[in-house]
Order: C-alpha cells, then sequence, then structure tokens
C-alpha cells in the first residue's frame, strides 16, 4: 500500500492538535487543583472533629473512672468501719454474754451471806437447820441454772453411755445388770442438748452365778 504523501496542511494540522492537546494537559490540572484543596480541606475538618470528640470521649471516660474509684474508697472506707464496728460489738457481746445469768445468781451469793453471818452469830449452831439452810440455796441455784437450759445427766440405774458416762472404775457385782452405773463420783450436765461434762461414775461388771 502507498503511504499518502504529507502535506503542508496536514503538518498544520497535526501541529495544531498537538498544541490543543498540549494545552488541555496543562489546564486539567489546574482545574482540578481547586477540587483536591476543597476535598483535602474537608477531610482536615473532619480529622479535627474526629479528634476533638475523641478528647471529649476521654476526658468524659476519665471523669466516670474518678468518680467510680471516689466511690470505691468511700465504699472500702465504710466497710472497714463496718468490720471494726462488728468486731467491737462482738468482742463486747462476748465479754457481757453471761450478764443476765450472773444477775440472777446474785440473790444465791446474797443467801449464801445472810446463811453465814447467821449461823457465824449463833453461839451453837444446830447441823441440821445449817443444812437444811444450804439445801434451799443449791436448790434455787439449780433453778435459776434450769432456767438457762443446764439440766442435770440421769446416771444412777442407767445403762452405761459412754456419749454420758466417763466410767472411773468397774464393780464386780451379782445385784446388778451388766454395764449398770451404781455409783456417782461427779455429776453431769447439759445445756440443752449438749454435754458439758460427763458424769464420773462406777459401772457394775455382773458375775455369773
Amino acid at each position: 500500500m502507498t503511504k499518502k504523501p504529507i502535506t503542508k496542511v496536514d503538518e498544520l494540522r497535526e501541529a495544531l492538535k498537538a498544541k490543543k492537546e498540549a494545552e488541555e494537559r496543562q489546564k486539567q490540572p489546574q482545574e482540578q487543583a481547586p477540587k483536591v484543596e476543597a476535598a483535602e480541606e474537608k477531610l482536615e475538618v473532619a480529622e479535627e472533629k474526629k479528634e476533638k470528640d475523641i478528647t471529649t470521649e476521654l476526658e468524659a471516660a476519665e471523669r466516670e473512672a474518678k468518680e467510680h474509684y471516689e466511690k470505691l474508697l468511700r465504699l472500702m472506707a465504710e466497710f472497714e468501719n463496718y468490720k471494726k464496728r462488728a468486731l467491737r460489738e462482738k468482742e463486747e457481746h462476748i465479754k457481757y454474754a453471761n450478764e443476765t445469768l450472773i444477775k440472777e445468781i446474785l440473790p444465791v451469793l446474797d443467801d449464801f451471806d445472810r446463811t453465814l453471818a447467821h449461823f457465824s452469830a449463833e453461839k451453837e449452831t444446830n447441823l441440821n437447820t445449817f443444812i437444811d439452810g444450804v439445801q434451799l440455796i443449791q436448790k434455787s441455784l439449780l433453778n435459776i441454772l434450769q432456767k438457762f437450759g443446764l439440766t442435770e445427766i440421769d446416771a444412777i440405774g442407767q445403762k452405761f453411755d459412754p456419749s454420758l458416762h466417763d466410767a472411773v472404775s468397774c464393780i464386780n457385782s451379782t445385784e446388778h445388770e451388766d454395764d449398770t452405773v451404781i455409783e456417782v463420783h461427779r455429776k453431769g450436765y447439759k445445756l440443752f442438748d449438749r454435754v458439758i461434762r460427763a458424769s464420773q461414775v462406777v459401772v457394775a461388771k455382773k458375775i455369773q452365778q
């Protein structure tokens, strides 16, 4: 195929076209510059707003954390005061736990004082009268203790029970059944359902005839 010769007009057209393209390329960045600047400005404003929002949230979080910390300190102080108060009340309760019992027993001590004073003043002491007076005081004391849950453990004639009785000796016997309590060396007592002192007893061992 034969190449068409380039004329002067064609050269002018090509030069004009190239010039227009060059102008358009040069013009294009100038037209886009304001758009880029506007976008950058919007981005900068958005970042500033975001930074401000984060700062505001951080300050709010710090205030809330400080409030919670101060509240925790108050609660810890209140709890510490409560523990100290509860300990004082417990110690005082233990210290004066027997106050009511002691008040009930005081009249018994008065009875002892009066009885001893009476027989000390007597030139001739009637032993039976003295014994009767002491027995009355003993009965009065037992009645008071029973009001507070104290009961005597029944032992004589009972089957030996290691939860209630403490055997101090055994005696062979033909009159009693095996393991029967026949003597009490020291009385035992229960406080309500709890044994606070077992009875010291002598137990019979039956002799086979």
